[in-house]
């Protein structure tokens, strides 16, 4: 028994030793690439098509968004599959990263030379396509390198990059709301000059990880699928992430036309007020993130702290119901930005504990990752079908419904308290 407790001791000492650099990679990656596709997706691709149909901007960018996240629904966890079987001198993940972040700087600029509504959507599809190829891999370096003791630890440092990097992409992006062309060409530099330096901090050795076992098509086509009864904890952790992400971004994505139209600022106005509220969503996030990361980890317990963030996303859409103002909108923006941060940085440590194969852990990752991008992809659809059929009201009600039912959807989970 000692010697047993002296090899699971020696173990965790030599994955969480020397990490210095990993996390330096782990979180700079992903705040520059998600600078790039925070302020893009918020910012710019709302203004460009505000600029090319102002009449029909909201059924064009609810269609447009879902079909970038379609594209990402597929993305995620191909690529995490790929990257779970793939070996070499610079290890699994690193070469994906690699190129992702290549693709991601060359089609944030090639969306500077598009003009029409149909060539922006294209690219804007290949964009996600490599920001995919950045997001499954990376997140898959959590379950390779740490042990569960860190996981929500480094799952807060995750939040610091995706949803710190977005708020800050979108700050940077209302500089250019006159001169989209000029941003779009700063982010694709953004992202490869703060990237490419940190690239090799991913480099892992290969030979220390099993290789998962190779199957055919079809059978490897079934294994996409969440069956509810072989991993029932599994399957309630795709639930909860995609009623909560769908909520969120329902009201995120329009959160440019809600203050224009809702509040009634007008566009102009509108992009003046947006930064603010992001800025104070970030700061909020920021209060959340790590302390409700390290908390889970001292605790022991993810699902109390994941119930509690996704009451306050729900309460958050309450606000701009009573009054509807730039500062209800505001208050909203930064509870849901609280909220938010807290639910993630636990939520994917959460997710990192009932994998059903460590083998496996980029694509059953990127399986949960499709909740994220499945909840993208409906949101916006349903946003604009919620919008048309009950106005910016209805989908603050029906925001707040998603993020109580996430909340009841992680009450099945067994393994993980």
């Amino acid at each position: 028994m000692t010697d047993q407790l002296s090899d699971q001791v020696t173990q965790t000492v030599k994955r969480v030793t020397g990490l210095g650099p990993f996390i330096l990679g782990f979180v700079g990656i992903q705040l520059f690439t998600n600078i790039a596709n925070g302020g893009i997706g918020g910012l710019m691709i709302p203004n460009r098509i505000a600029v090319i149909d102002p009449e029909n901007k909201v059924a064009l960018l609810g269609i447009g968004a879902a079909i970038v996240a379609a594209v990402a629904l597929i993305a995620v966890p191909v690529v995490g599959m790929l990257s779970d079987r793939t070996r070499g001198r610079y290890g699994r993940r690193l070469p994906w990263v690699f190129a992702g972040v290549l693709g991601l700087g060359a089609s944030a600029i090639a969306l500077a030379f598009t003009s029409d509504y149909l060539s922006t959507i294209v690219v804007f599809s290949v964009f996600t396509l490599f920001y995919s190829m950045v997001l499954a891999p990376i997140s898959a370096t959590v379950p390779d390198r740490t042990p569960i003791s860190k996981r929500g630890l480094f799952s807060a440092l995750a939040g610091i990059g995706v949803f710190v990097g977005g708020i800050v992409g979108q700050v940077v992006a209302s500089g250019f709301t006159k001169n989209l062309t000029a941003g779009f060409i700063t982010f694709g530099v953004i992202v490869l000059v703060g990237s490419l330096p940190l690239i090799l901090t991913l480099r892992e050795d290969t030979s220390a990880h099993p290789v998962a076992a190779r199957t055919g098509f079809v059978e490897t086509l079934r294994t996409f699928i969440v069956n509810p009864r072989k991993y029932p904890d599994f399957f309630w952790a795709f639930i909860a992430r995609l009623v909560i992400v769908m909520g969120f971004q329902s009201v995120l994505s329009f959160q440019l036309y809600i203050l224009a139209d809702y509040v009634g600022i007008g566009l102009e106005a509108a992009n003046a007020v947006y930064p603010l509220a992001v800025v104070i969503a970030t700061a909020l996030l920021i209060i959340a993130l790590i302390p409700a990361g390290l908390i889970s980890d001292k605790i022991g317990r993810r699902k109390p702290l994941v119930i509690v963030a996704a009451v306050i996303v729900g309460l958050s859409c309450i606000p701009p119901l009573i009054a509807p103002s730039v500062t209800t909108a505001i208050i909203a923006l930064g509870m849901s930005g609280f909220g938010i941060g807290a639910y993630l940085a636990v939520d994917q440590a959460l997710m990192t504990q009932v994998l059903p194969s460590n083998l496996d852990a980029g694509k059953d990752l990127g399986i949960l990752n499709i909740a994220q991008a499945g909840g993208q992809v409906l949101a916006p659809v349903a946003a604009s079908i919620v919008i048309t059929a009950a106005g910016y009201p209805g989908l603050y009600v029906f925001a707040g419904l998603l993020a109580a039912l996430s909340a009841v959807a992680v009450l099945p989970i067994k393994s993980v308290r």
